[in-house]
């Protein structure tokens, strides 16, 4: 009888003890029964004494040291949910101002996107008001495309980039109205003009920014002639490293002061710097540095192309309105003579032949080249990494390069 009761279900169990209730049983192979189920310990009261204290040391180091490599004063506020570019080195010393002007363009502030058909660089008409020559500029945050499956959010004057082409002639009077519709403050500059001091742009030196939503009058005789442009003086690494410049032409009040040529061609230099989706600003710095170029707000093969004849010639206007880079100019099929740089006609004993200048930035370059041979002639900056697109070339280049194409006899 002893062995059929063994052999029945344990639903016959005693039930006077309570549920759950293992007296008896040993735990861990037997080694530490009879506690009542409680885990117990081999460690010394010294010994847990020593782990804790190592445990709490861990934690206060891992908490303080972050404060040797990261500004661990900086709030939420201070970075203003700034996303920064990958690889950007930051440390104890970086103020939450420089990341926010290293930050990405939050794609919500775009107003309007445009593609590869809006080009910028446009000539902007003037109106006339009591004899004064009125433009109109209004800055506000686009998606501009620069190739036809890359586009960067950009600041823009005019829904363009660069910003209109403002020309008139030496001895005008001009008035420029400025509407600001970025997400922060601006002003404009004038680079290289003589103007009164009040006129001039510099951001809390000669005037308030420019505030979201407010408008700015600048107003001014113009007594120069040459190539010059304009661009943002507020957040100026910033801002001008996203769009926000343009040409600025004057013309001669004498005609015949004007060195001719059969084409001209205004050429504008950018660099940019698109990661994962988002446009940061360009520049030479860790994290900073640019994987896209353009010219004229367009990389290479969507650049422009210029139809000339042999025999003919073209003037072109190198602008470094870029922010940060230097960009050796190279025309191929022959050299070219510098006639203006920085908006200043040299006298002809100065002019000089080369076939490549340093445009660097602020610098204008004004040269006439000249089609000797008929065939697709290139010009780029000698820096081979700057005529690829995120350094890949596409159809023989990318980035700062256009061609000049010349017909004539093939033999010629």
């Amino acid at each position: 009888m002893a062995m059929a009761e063994a052999d029945k279900p344990h639903d016959g169990a005693d039930k006077s003890k309570p549920a759950g209730g293992h007296a008896g049983m040993k735990h861990g192979g037997g080694k530490h029964g009879g506690h009542d189920g409680a885990m117990s310990t081999d460690l010394t009261r010294p010994q847990l004494a020593a782990v804790g204290g190592i445990s709490v040391l861990l934690l206060l180091t891992g908490m303080a040291a972050p404060a040797n490599f990261v500004n661990m004063s900086l709030s939420a506020r201070d970075v203003g949910g700034a996303i920064m570019p990958p690889g950007m080195i930051m440390d104890r010393d970086t103020p939450g101002e420089a990341m926010r002007d290293m930050a990405a363009v939050p794609p919500r502030f775009v107003t309007a996107t445009y593609g590869l058909d809006k080009r910028g660089d446009q000539e902007l008409t003037p109106r006339i008001e009591d004899g004064v020559k009125v433009f109109d500029l209004e800055t506000s945050v686009i998606r501009w495309q620069i190739l036809p499956n890359v586009s960067m959010e950009a600041f823009a004057f005019n829904g363009q980039v660069p910003g209109p082409r403002l020309r008139f002639k030496q001895g005008d009077r001009v008035r420029i109205n400025v509407t600001n519709r970025l997400p922060e403050s601006t002003t404009v500059h004038w680079h290289g003009l003589v103007l009164p001091n009040v006129m001039d742009g510099p951001a809390r030196v000669t005037q308030m920014p420019i505030g979201n939503g407010e408008l700015y009058r600048y107003e001014f005789t113009a007594v120069q002639s040459g190539t010059y442009f304009y661009h943002s003086h507020d957040h100026v690494d910033r801002q001008q490293a996203l769009g926000l410049y343009g040409a600025l032409i004057i013309d001669p009040a004498t005609p015949k002061d004007e060195i001719p040529a059969d084409h001209e061609y205004t050429l504008m230099l950018q660099e940019w710097l698109k990661r994962e989706g988002l446009t940061y600003p360009a520049m030479p710095m860790e994290g900073g540095m640019p994987n896209y170029f353009t010219i004229n707000g367009r990389a290479f093969p969507e650049t422009d192309t210029i139809k000339m004849k042999v025999g003919e010639t073209l003037k072109v206007r190198f602008i470094g309105s870029n922010s940060g880079f230097i960009h050796p100019m190279h025309i191929h099929g022959g050299p070219f003579v510098v006639v203006a740089r920085d908006g200043e006609t040299l006298p002809p004993a100065a002019r000089y032949k080369a076939d490549t200048v340093n445009v660097g930035p602020g610098q204008r370059y004004d040269v006439i080249w000249t089609a000797l041979k008929p065939g697709k002639w290139m010009i780029h900056c000698h820096i081979s990494h700057h005529t690829t697109n995120n350094n890949v070339e596409t159809k023989g280049g990318g980035g700062l390069m256009m061609h000049i194409d010349v017909e004539g006899d093939p033999a010629s």
